[in-house]
């Protein structure tokens, strides 16, 4: 699969995700794209992931069994050989062992995406397999910061994960029913898995507080909650995991977002892109999302947060006004079509040193 000529980048994309979370969902996004604009661009997923199943041409997937599977390295270096591609690109930490390793043995140039907002880990291996990167796109300033401390500020790019706030969802009162929540009165809505360590308590803790002044109001959560929180007050419906969860948007009211570290947030900005008022903490890469000086809340300010929300609920007229200019900006920073632009660039940039 040579390019139709030399500046054409020919791109393979190795992402190991099981589900289809923000981070796979942008890699789809980015595969589909390319195609369209009639690049060549492969993706090599997880055998059985929800990636694997998408109906898109180009994906093929893969057994994995890990980023110590040495029978998998191989697979996705003979993968590699036989489709002569130009760059390789990484949409997870596991994909970049793999991935590091096929550049350094094909001398082709390596990306990498990276999404989260954990620090780099600076073991010998570790600080190997990223500096192979020929470059590295960080979803946020939170992320490249972190990425600095072992990555070279000029192999840093920044590229925000995007948004498709021009699909078609569920309606109102199709997306409650699905839900199962009453089809009038307000509704606080959450995406994401629902982890201790997104600060799913603060979430209890807001459903306790708003049932005492606002007992018709009803929190829910789209995605899996993790049951050694404790006990859930009945405010607080718990849908499970949605294989789609942004058809759900539209029963929204409100958006909030507890998370004390995001990459970006794809999630939060899924509402933010719809209009949807929003209340959100500061979790590092959310403050890209909005413009400066907005009231993000401190981590862990659960007072702060929960003032917040009642702000919101109290105030409907001014939040839907805040959340059309935050809106209004994001659609302009954070679409599918400048995401792609700005991905090809850097393909093209690294096509240009070879």
């Amino acid at each position: 699969m040579s390019p139709q000529n030399p500046k054409q980048p020919t791109i393979v994309h190795l992402s190991t995700g099981k589900t289809l979370r923000g981070g796979e969902r942008q890699v789809l996004m980015l595969h589909r794209g390319l195609l369209e604009r009639g690049l060549s661009s492969i993706l090599l997923c997880r055998r059985g992931s929800e990636l694997s199943c998408q109906n898109i041409e180009g994906i093929i997937q893969v057994p994995w069994a890990g980023e110590w599977d040495l029978f998998g390295l191989i697979r996705l270096l003979r993968l590699s050989k036989s489709g002569a591609y130009s760059t390789i690109h990484c949409h997870d930490a596991h994909a970049l062992s793999h991935g590091s390793v096929i550049g350094k043995m094909l001398k082709v140039p390596v990306i990498y995406t990276r999404r989260v907002l954990f620090p780099l880990h600076g073991n010998l291996y570790s600080r190997w397999k990223y500096r192979q990167c020929s470059m590295l796109i960080a979803i946020s300033n939170a992320v490249a910061s972190q990425c600095r401390s072992i990555v070279a500020e000029e192999k840093i790019r920044i590229i925000p994960d995007s948004a498709d706030w021009n699909r078609s969802i569920l309606p109102r009162s199709e997306a409650r029913k699905a839900l199962g929540i009453h089809e009038k009165g307000f509704v606080i809505g959450s995406v994401g898995y629902f982890t201790r360590e997104k600060n799913v308590s603060l979430l209890v803790s807001l459903a306790h507080a708003i049932k005492e002044t606002f007992p018709e109001i009803c929190i829910a959560c789209i995605g899996p909650i993790d049951d050694r929180i404790g006990p859930i007050p009945n405010n607080l419906v718990c849908t499970g995991l949605k294989s789609d969860a942004i058809n759900y948007y539209n029963a929204f009211d409100l958006y909030v977002s507890s998370s004390t570290h995001e990459g970006l947030g794809s999630a939060l900005l899924d509402a933010v892109v719809r209009d949807i008022p929003v209340v959100a903490i500061d979790g590092g890469g959310t403050r890209d999302i909005f413009p400066d000086n907005w009231p993000l809340i401190s981590p862990y300010d659960e007072t702060g947060f929960i003032a917040a929300v009642k702000n919101a609920i109290e105030n409907p007229s001014q939040a839907r006004e805040r959340a059309l200019v935050c809106g209004k900006r994001a659609r302009g920073i954070f679409s599918v079509e400048r995401a792609i632009e700005k991905t090809v660039d850097l393909y093209n940039e690294i096509l240009d040193r070879k």
